[in-house]
């Protein structure tokens, strides 16, 4: 482990091995976009728009962004007809909208030039992370990869239908993360900026208090961007900060004063957006709506096993050391981390899955402590590589199948290209506060291509979302005019769209009462 008197020295030739390692991820991750680029999808008549892995919830975001283009800091959820209250939340896509207005590119442009930074400053936080405790580069590189690219064993679970943790909960992985949007990623740096002090902090021989010049104002700065990117990240690491203190003055038998002093720097900062989200959400209606609505519960505990996969079983042997020998090197605070973080995604909480963000930060440090200290001991010097570049295609296997269900054209991250004519329409008619009722797969894109509202667009921004969908459903079945008139009047629709992805629905008769005001090929959108 890294001497504790020592700084965290990595030398430029580290560092254009993480930048290259760092920028070969980032370029496979962009392969779908090559695909798109090369093939155009032409001959389909499809359009991409935009966003690959988890395009409903990215149109949310992209909605954010043009919010912010237009110059507001306030969120207004577009996805629902209501008029409400604006809120202060995911602050970093209106951040990016100003941007973008003020250096005139697109959003959807700089939201993946902002998902290439956020990655690339992940990828070297992970690598500090890593260069904190181990002083051997073969040990950093071996934290490194595990952590960058390891998964689990969602591509033989994906065989029985069994979709594991590894391809639906990408906050856990890094590489993951960097597929899906620009929070995860800057979440996953500041977790692991932090955890990189905590550890210095904590090491043997290490007694000084928190202040400016140790990290100790790091780790305030980051727990505030925290509250404001991903706030459920900093309930497992201060919960460990708590054990471990309690651990530790009970071991000590004195008062844990120095890392109490560390714990204040874990929740002070966060307690103004912490004291923000509890009044929005037990005073603004809207906003209490979308928090019951954002239900994101954990995966049966056999899945996350199967989730965490050969990474956790090479694990193990470090895992088993640390709860047995229980030192204070590094191995005692990551274990109660990891146990903190298990025991908070079990918690009857909505939020269960979330606290389980970073968690392949612990599973690779105890990967690299178990081959450093156990596996290695059982192969040759000359096949311990060897064996790693084995092993390595079995912990990706679930990336390339992510990747790989992105070079197919199916509705999600592709509409009909007529449909973008009708959005290019839209945005020179409608004012922001202007409801559009389409399918929704249709209507997730709207708010941010055309800045207008829908009705129904998304299960977690969409107030009464369930009851609205279906509402939207029947809409298009429907066969008498009383029927069309009431969700119009309802919610006061200004413009339809009919299209492929609404006849598909049903062949409604209610254009019968709607005026056609634009037409582009299979597209056509109605006033009432």
């Amino acid at each position: 482990m890294q001497n504790s008197k020592e700084s965290v020295h990595i030398s430029p030739s580290e560092w254009r091995w993480v930048i290259l390692f760092s920028g070969a991820l980032v370029l496979l991750a962009f392969i779908p976009f090559l695909w798109v680029a090369i093939t155009g999808a032409s001959g389909t008549g499809m359009q991409f728009m935009g966003i690959f892995n988890n395009p409903f919830d990215g149109a949310t975001y992209l909605s954010k962004m043009q919010q912010g283009y237009e110059g507001s800091w306030l969120i207004y959820f577009r996805h629902t007809s209501e008029q409400h209250s604006p809120v202060f939340i995911q602050v970093l896509y209106p951040l990016l909208g100003h941007i973008a207005r003020l250096i005139s590119i697109p959003t959807i442009a700089l939201f993946h030039v902002a998902r290439v930074v956020a990655s690339l400053i992940m990828y070297m936080a992970l690598y500090h992370f890593g260069a904190t405790i181990w002083p051997r580069q073969r040990a950093r590189r071996i934290f490194f990869t595990v952590v960058a690219v390891g998964s689990g064993l969602g591509w033989i679970g994906i065989l029985f239908g069994i979709e594991s943790p590894d391809l639906t909960i990408p906050e856990i992985y890094p590489f993951y993360s960097s597929l899906v949007n620009v929070h995860f990623p800057f979440t996953l740096a500041c977790i692991a900026f932090i955890a990189s002090v905590l550890i210095s902090a904590f090491r043997p021989g290490n007694n000084y208090v928190p202040s400016l010049n140790n990290g100790g104002g790091a780790v305030a700065l980051l727990t505030f961007v925290l509250s404001l990117l991903y706030p459920q990240a900093i309930v497992p690491l201060a919960g460990a900060v708590t054990l471990y203190a309690l651990i530790h003055g009970l071991r000590q038998r004195v008062f844990p004063l120095r890392e109490l002093r560390w714990l204040l720097l874990l929740i002070l900062p966060a307690l103004p957006m912490a004291a923000y989200y509890a009044a929005v959400l037990n005073y603004n209606l809207t906003a209490m709506e979308w928090n019951r609505q954002n239900v994101t519960l954990s995966p049966a505990f056999w899945l996350l096993l199967v989730g965490l996969g050969v990474p956790l079983l090479m694990a193990i042997p470090g895992i088993v050391r640390a709860l047995r020998r229980f030192e204070q090197d590094g191995d005692q605070f990551m274990i109660i981390w990891f146990i903190v973080m298990l025991v908070a995604m079990y918690m009857p909480t909505n939020y269960q899955r979330r606290f389980a963000v970073g968690m392949m930060i612990p599973i690779a440090y105890f990967v690299t402590r178990a081959l450093e200290g156990y596996w290695f001991n059982f192969v040759n010097r000359r096949w311990r590589y060897r064996l790693l570049m084995a092993v390595v295609p079995t912990i990706t296997m679930s990336y390339l199948l992510v990747l790989l269900s992105n070079l197919s054209i199916t509705v999600g991250p592709f509409l009909e290209r007529d449909y973008v004519a009708a959005f290019q329409w839209l945005k020179q008619h409608p004012q922001t506060d202007e409801v559009i009722l389409a399918s929704p797969d249709v209507s997730v894109w709207i708010p941010g291509w055309v800045g207008a509202r829908v009705v129904y667009g998304h299960p977690f921004e969409t107030m009464n979302a369930v009851e609205k969908e279906l509402q939207v459903i029947s809409w298009y079945s429907a066969q008498n005019d009383a029927d069309c008139k009431a969700l119009i009047d309802q919610f006061s629709v200004k413009y339809v769209i009919i299209g492929p992805q609404e006849t598909a629905i049903g062949a409604t008769k209610c254009t019968d009462i709607l005026d056609p005001v634009f037409n582009y090929g299979s597209v056509t959108v109605y006033a009432p």
